[in-house]
């Protein structure tokens, strides 16, 4: 009898990078003669299937065909891993690797987490809006949705007045957050989106010139004087 153990924590690997989903036996045996597969959450989904000293391309998934390969060179010691190219967010999430010596087989569950970083964020300034000035900080292309935060020069957090999100075709998020800036002092301020697993991110900081922010106009105030002495006026007569 034997044991399939697989890595105790997630794989991580960058969006369109190679990586190897490895397993081992222990005690350590030879696997030349067995039946080696890894697959996806069908035992029919193969990612790869080694059988008879040979690959059995066959039964591989479509995905797959042209992106796997057995990496054996310790084989013999009872360690194996599948190299996959070219990684897409499709390729995320769990793996299983199968392994058989004549009627006797185990399991190992594996994780893979595929990263996306994408540009941005990209903070422009809209223009006035509500007594303030309204910022919009956009990015494109991430895996998974990144969290999104607001920041001013002090490095204190601000939330955002709305944040939508789409998925394209290949299943990468475009982010666009919004803020009004209504504060005339926070002249500078930040955007910055992180992945929300691996905590790797990028920011970008506008500068709002203090002149941009809508002020009362003169004749506003010319007007509210006029009216508090002509107000005083009345009560006098």
């Amino acid at each position: 009898s034997f044991l399939v153990i697989g890595p105790s924590e997630p794989i991580v690997a960058m969006l369109g990078t190679d990586t190897v989903l490895p397993c081992r036996v222990s005690p350590a045996l030879n696997l030349e003669s067995m039946e080696l597969r890894w697959f996806r959450s069908q035992f029919s989904e193969a990612v790869y299937v080694y059988r008879n000293g040979m690959e059995q391309a066959g039964e591989q998934l479509v995905d797959f065909k042209g992106r796997a390969e057995l990496v054996k060179d310790y084989i013999t010691e009872g360690r194996v891993a599948v190299r996959i190219y070219s990684l897409r967010i499709s390729d995320n999430g769990m793996y299983k690797c199968f392994f058989k010596k004549d009627s006797d087989f185990e399991v190992a569950t594996l994780e893979l987490k595929v990263i996306g970083l994408g540009s941005g964020p990209h903070v422009f300034m809209v223009g006035p809006e509500d007594k303030g000035i309204r910022l919009t900080c956009r990015g494109k292309g991430w895996f998974l949705q990144p969290e999104v935060q607001w920041t001013d020069a002090r490095g204190e957090k601000i939330p955002s007045l709305s944040e939508d999100e789409t998925q394209d075709d290949d299943g990468l998020f475009q982010i666009e957050a919004s803020l009004i800036v209504r504060d005339s002092s926070k002249t500078e301020v930040s955007c910055s989106m992180k992945n929300p697993f691996f905590g790797q991110g990028q920011v970008e900081t506008i500068s709002i010139p203090e002149s941009f922010f809508p002020r009362t106009s003169p004749w506003k105030i010319a007007f509210a004087g006029t009216f508090l002495i002509l107000g005083g006026f009345v009560v006098a007569v």
